[in-house]
């Protein structure tokens, strides 16, 4: 996988907690369990969320981010938006590579490393009805799309805080479509 998050090149350089100057952040990809824990912190305020969410995709301190201009704050935000809404299938094109043309077999962002092997893809597979009725007993919608979503792939429930959140996103796509769509959906030439 040749996916690499962008480079930021800063308008003005910031001064880093060591002293050393900062003209350049490495952004990195946002994961499930951290983007939800930086949610919960930031609680209902947009603006909050936001700024947790930079916190995780620079690793940058409070201190240095609050030392940014707005134009490369804008930036950062732009690629949080980008990586908190967008699918996995996004950012594959823009590096230039395929997605897989089965949508039960999703390529993944980042390698997940679970129970001894690294996957870089997962296979979906429809849900049982026995399954869905377990999920509806669940509280939160939350508990719901994660008991589903590793009722679908074969992950562990922990298991599925290490997927990036284009990962989740691209999952939570089909397996809305298996939740919601006819058999005949499935059967058609464009689907499987």
């Amino acid at each position: 996988m040749s996916w690499m998050p962008p480079k930021h090149e800063l308008l003005s350089a910031i001064s880093a907690d060591d002293g050393s100057s900062i003209e350049q952040i490495q952004l990195k990809p946002l994961y499930y369990a951290a983007q939800k824990e930086a949610l919960a912190r930031a609680g209902d305020n947009e603006d909050d969320q936001f700024f947790e969410l930079a916190l995780l995709a620079t690793g940058l301190s409070v201190k240095e981010l609050d030392q940014l201009k707005r134009p490369d704050y804008v930036s950062i935000a732009h690629y949080v938006h980008e990586m908190s809404t967008l699918p996995t299938s996004h950012f594959l094109e823009l590096a230039g590579e395929p997605s897989s043309a089965d949508p039960d077999d999703v390529t993944l962002l980042q390698p997940l490393a679970v129970a001894g092997r690294t996957l870089t893809a997962l296979s979906l597979e429809m849900p049982v009805l026995r399954a869905t009725k377990a999920m509806k007993k669940l509280k939160t919608a939350k508990e719901r799309a994660e008991f589903i979503t590793a009722h679908c792939t074969g992950l562990m429930l922990p298991d599925l805080a290490l997927l990036t959140v284009p990962d989740w996103t691209q999952l939570q796509v089909r397996i809305d479509d298996f939740l919601n769509r006819p058999a005949a959906f499935f059967r058609s030439a464009t689907s499987k």
